[in-house]
């Protein structure tokens, strides 16, 4: 699929259009935008009713064998805020997934799309194939309280969007990842996708307990069947069927309950992720999947606690590689630390730079959380930043690239803060009526028609920021959840579920 690129000259819009005309257009159609949004809620984190088990069968297109695509092949998707943390890791994971298409069987990798969630385009739009969405909150272009808000609605508008052009989609399966991940080899898929006996696959995550007493009442909420219908997985990795995905998604971005204030509270972070399972066993009996853990798992382990590649595709470097020569827990700071929260800015994006690689082994060496680091735990570790490395030799160094594109984005932010003020003199009709609007916009209420363009992130920051739940920076939170094998996080509270949460998501 060819990248969707933005203009690289004013004069490749038009001859008649000039910058000055565009950002007029993108102020109108914005404030627009704000217009309706300010009379209308949104709908998509309202919630639903209760549903049972029971689906729509999937349409017939994928009993057709002749179909151009082998049932081997595989399409690969993964989704970005196109913030500097996310870019640095998408570099990386898109040049591995070259890689591997050199290797046997790499032949089997037939395509390739990131979805951008983001108000304006970024600087990898040429370098990775994109797929560009307006997000559902446009203050997470920077931070925001819940900036995995944005990933279910940018899921299901790029589907929505293969709906209508179904090329988009060149491969049988479709492979949901996230930044983080790092090629190793190729995917060895279930079976042929034509064959509606062969199972999907998706992940096992051990911090996702339906079933837990502070997690099973929500569940109930959302879900008819019994709760041990409820897998322990999440949107990604999860590798199905185009027509599953159609299936799936359309539930995944409606079940995440934002009304809901206990819902919020109990599951925090991971509510989006027991959203995807929710929607999973509602489509069991018509959809099937297989949930896998390490060392079965076919698609991700999780170095530096999982205890070599085996059969997975790809390494996710959800935690960071800390060594140290005593206990954390007694204050012992770490000799090698490899952290990808250290890797937050734009320079990093621009010329990725080598990953420093830990020192030859020695036993009785110490990771995060008091855990042990064996001599295999290590090895994955070296096996996926040599990777890495390999990977970031072949990136070319996108500084020049960013002197050019880089004034026409900040044209587009202007635009769209002209269009954030003008909007805000429309409804300036005295400080309570402005005030009323942000308690609405704060409470949920978000602009239904986004235009071109939308908040400035700053902006909503400033307005937002500070209250429970947010934060300054996205890289300043830690992940918090115990890993196999290693010991318990203090942040871990007796219930199993708050302060495991910030787990997954790749935002933080």
């Amino acid at each position: 699929m060819k990248p969707r690129a933005f203009p690289r000259t004013p004069q490749q819009l038009s001859a008649s259009v000039s910058w000055q005309q565009l950002a007029t257009v993108f102020a109108v159609l914005y404030s627009l935008g704000y217009l309706v949004g300010f009379l209308t809620k949104d709908s998509l984190f309202s919630g639903g009713l209760v549903t049972s088990g029971s689906g729509h069968a999937p349409s017939a297109v994928l009993l057709d064998t002749t179909h151009k695509w082998k049932g081997d092949t595989v399409h690969t998707v993964f989704t970005s805020s196109g913030d500097a943390y996310q870019n640095f890791q998408s570099r990386i994971m898109y040049a591995t997934y070259k890689l591997v298409q050199q290797q046997p069987g790499g032949e089997r990798l037939t395509g390739f799309t990131r979805i951008l969630h983001r108000t304006v385009p970024d600087v990898l739009m040429d370098e990775i194939p994109t797929f560009h969405t307006q997000p559902l909150k446009p203050q997470c272009d920077g931070w925001c309280d819940y900036p995995v808000a944005n990933r279910p609605p940018a899921i299901k508008a790029f589907f929505d969007a293969v709906r209508r052009n179904e090329s988009m989609i060149q491969g049988a399966w479709v492979f949901m990842l996230e930044a983080d991940y790092v090629w190793m080899q190729p995917m060895q898929v279930p079976g042929d996708a034509w064959d509606r006996s062969v199972p999907g696959v998706q992940f096992l995550y051990d911090y996702i307990m339906p079933a837990h007493p502070n997690a099973a009442p929500q569940m109930k909420k959302l879900y008819a069947g019994n709760v041990s219908d409820i897998p322990a997985s999440g949107p990604a990795p999860v590798l199905m069927r185009l027509q599953d995905w159609y299936t799936i998604t359309e539930d995944y971005a409606s079940r995440i309950m934002e009304g809901d204030q206990e819902m919020k509270s109990k599951l925090e972070w991971v509510r989006e992720m027991y959203a995807w399972d929710v929607a999973v066993a509602k489509h069991r009996d018509l959809i099937p999947m297989r949930t896998e853990h390490p060392p079965e798992s076919t698609t991700i382990v999780q170095p530096p606690f999982d205890e070599g590649l085996d059969r997975a595709a790809l390494c996710h470097y959800t935690w960071g590689a800390l060594y140290h020569e005593g206990l954390p827990s007694q204050g012992v700071k770490p000799f090698y630390k490899w952290e990808k929260r250290d890797y937050n800015n734009m320079a990093f994006v621009l010329k990725v730079p080598n990953i420093p690689m830990p020192p030859e082994y020695k036993d009785g060496w110490i990771l995060e959380f008091d855990a042990p680091l064996n001599r295999k735990r290590h090895d994955l570790v070296v096996l996926m930043l040599t990777q890495m490395n390999k990977a970031i030799n072949q990136l070319p160094d996108l500084t020049e690239t960013w002197k050019i594109e880089e004034p026409k984005i900040n044209e587009m932010i202007r635009a769209r803060d002209a269009a954030e003020a003008e909007a805000k003199s429309i409804f300036r009709r005295g400080d309570r009526r402005w005030n009323s609007l942000d308690r609405l916009l704060a409470t949920g209420h978000r602009p239904l028609v986004l235009g071109l363009v939308a908040g400035h992130p700053s902006h909503w920051q400033q307005r937002f920021g500070g209250g429970e739940g947010s934060c300054t920076t996205t890289m300043r939170y830690r992940k918090s959840r115990t890993p196999r094998g290693g010991g318990r996080p203090s942040s871990l509270r007796a219930d199993g579920l708050s302060g495991v949460s910030t787990a997954h998501h790749n935002e933080l």
